[in-house]
């Protein structure tokens, strides 16, 4: 059952990995070179698709950590517990940082039109960038924590 849900939960993880890691390669830099219409124009499309999976894939990633979790207290496996519990802690600060930090700007963002728009838009660009460049930072330590839960399960 445990290996069950170990990969269980990598693969939801990953799925919650992949967008950090997406924007670590082609994204962030594709956003940041775009024209403020073409920025706002873009954020408003993804806004509403993220506001309606993202929640669905970050609470089975946590059913899938908690899970995890408990199999490994059960059956005393302390690196899966250990490893499972840092995934755990990571997740929830992205988690954190997201609604505090990320969703507030892209609110602001979605009062923008492509013609009207702040002087200082730039601004929340950059901080949006810069909140999220930390939960890439929290989310891929967290599934390198996961992969080396796996790797090293007794």
């Amino acid at each position: 059952m445990i290996r069950i849900a170990i990969i269980t939960n990598l693969i939801a993880y990953s799925i919650v990995v992949s967008q950090p890691l997406a924007y670590m390669l082609v994204m962030g830099r594709a956003q940041r070179s775009l024209s403020p219409a073409a920025y706002i124009e873009l954020r408003q499309c993804i806004n509403p698709i993220m506001t309606r999976r993202v929640p669905v894939i970050y609470l089975s990633t946590l059913a899938t950590v908690l899970l995890l979790l408990v199999l490994s207290l059960r059956i005393r496996n302390w690196s899966g517990l250990v490893t499972a519990t840092v995934a755990l802690l990571c997740l929830v600060i992205d988690i954190l940082f997201m609604m505090r930090e990320n969703l507030p700007i892209n609110g602001v963002i979605d009062q923008w039109s492509t013609t009207n728009y702040p002087e200082n838009w730039e601004h929340y660009r950059t901080k949006w960038f810069a909140i999220f460049t930390y939960r890439q930072v929290v989310l891929l330590i967290g599934f390198f924590s996961l992969l080396v839960g796996a790797v090293f399960q007794p």
